[in-house]
């Protein structure tokens, strides 16, 4: 039974992605951020940590905090936009990714987003067809 949960335990630890975002505050002392985890596929999971690390430290910037991984202010944090008159949903980006609609930094930066409760409506006003076939 130890040998079964170990295992278990295991899988689901591996199939975790984490990552953190330290600042340092006018003091000079070193705090945390942000710390985010995404569990699923760590080939899009990668991406959802780099999405939200990067919007995390452009915030602590913007508050007059230096951080430690200015790499993440030169990220390009664009969110394809979702079908029109649709919002971005798990499904939604999963249904996208699998018709190859998406590449993975895409479906991982919408996963980031949608988590964050980002996601917006796409109205699509420039045209007058919405198509819901997604």
């Amino acid at each position: 039974m130890n040998r079964l949960l170990i295992i278990i335990l295991s899988v689901l630890i591996t199939s975790c992605t984490t990552g953190q975002l330290y600042y340092v505050d006018e003091t000079g002392t070193r705090k945390l951020a942000c710390d985010v985890e995404f569990i699923g596929m760590p080939s899009v999971d990668i991406y959802a940590v780099e999405y939200a690390l990067s919007l995390c430290a452009k915030s602590a910037v913007k508050k007059g905090f230096a951080i430690e991984d200015v790499q993440l202010l030169k990220v390009d944090t664009t969110i394809v936009d979702a079908p029109c008159g649709n919002v971005w949903t798990h499904e939604l980006a999963k249904k996208q990714f699998e018709k190859a609609a998406l590449s993975k930094k895409e479906y991982g930066y919408i996963v980031a987003h949608i988590d964050l409760g980002l996601a917006t409506l796409n109205e699509c006003s420039h045209n007058n067809k919405i198509n819901r076939d997604t």
